[in-house]
């Protein structure tokens, strides 16, 4: 009978490391859980509009976004005084990669309507992998009646002025 669970238990042993053991090139190890053959697609965009009770709620045109991005080679990209709607063309990365889409929004006293304001920067990052679309995005939209509303508004939260979205994999 000993004999018999020790065989067993051999066995047992001998297959248990086997399965741990086993190198698969196919697999990360179980680290982010990203296959190193998965299709990875990143797309970054700003957009110009949003939906609000099933309407089109555009930004008001004076504002423009200094933004930084991370390219496919992982590089940080720096653009200036761009418009939205903005996007560029989707790229395959493979992990670990982190998205990043960041900047300031930018505006001239001058240029404000004297009403209504509609302030803000919408960034996305869409992501397909797997066939799967996410979206990650960061929604930094406020409506102000009047101009000076929406100054009062800046000069207590210079913060909402700054906009990020970030991803790892």
């Amino acid at each position: 009978m000993k004999k018999h669970l020790l065989v067993l238990l051999a066995i047992c042993l001998g297959g248990l490391m086997a399965v741990s053991c086993n190198h698969d090139e196919n697999n990360d190890g179980g680290g982010n859980g990203n296959n190193n053959n998965d299709k990875i697609t990143v797309q970054y965009q700003m957009l110009d509009s949003y939906k609000l009770n099933s309407e089109t709620v555009h930004i008001s045109p004076c504002f423009h976004y200094n933004i930084k991005y991370v390219d496919v080679n992982g590089k940080t990209v720096e653009l200036n005084n761009i418009s939205a709607p903005w996007s560029i063309p989707s790229f395959d990365i493979k992990a670990p990669y982190t998205a990043l889409i960041e900047g300031d929004i930018i505006y001239n006293e001058s240029e404000l309507p004297d009403g209504p304001v509609i302030f803000g920067a919408i960034p996305k990052i869409n992501i397909l992998q797997n066939g799967t679309m996410v979206v990650y995005d960061n929604d930094n939209t406020n409506y102000f009646n009047t101009k000076e509303k929406f100054l009062e508004f800046i000069a207590t939260h210079q913060d909402r002025l700054h906009f990020k979205v970030e991803h790892k994999f």
